[in-house]
């Protein structure tokens, strides 16, 4: 597979658009590795380059599903989406 930021060498590593952090993981175990949340990408690009990022509503919007955090359900709330 091939780096999605610069298209030429080989993805040695994944990384998690929406991050895979201890909350997250408690929450949203069975999205945070998914294959739409996971980039290809080579080590070079992975250490040097910004790597987009997604917040909570992001993730959640992308996968449609509600906001599982008590923050999340607030401000998913006040957008009335």
């Amino acid at each position: 597979m091939i780096c999605k930021l610069c298209n030429k060498r080989k993805a040695e590593q994944a990384h998690h658009i929406f991050s895979n952090t201890k909350l997250n993981r408690k929450f949203y175990k069975d999205f945070l590795n998914h294959k739409d949340n996971l980039l290809p990408l080579c080590s070079t690009c992975h250490l040097n380059k910004p790597i987009p990022k997604w917040n909570e509503i992001e993730f959640c919007k992308h996968f449609k599903i509600i906001p599982r955090t008590k923050t999340g359900r607030r401000i998913w709330d006040r957008m009335a989406i």
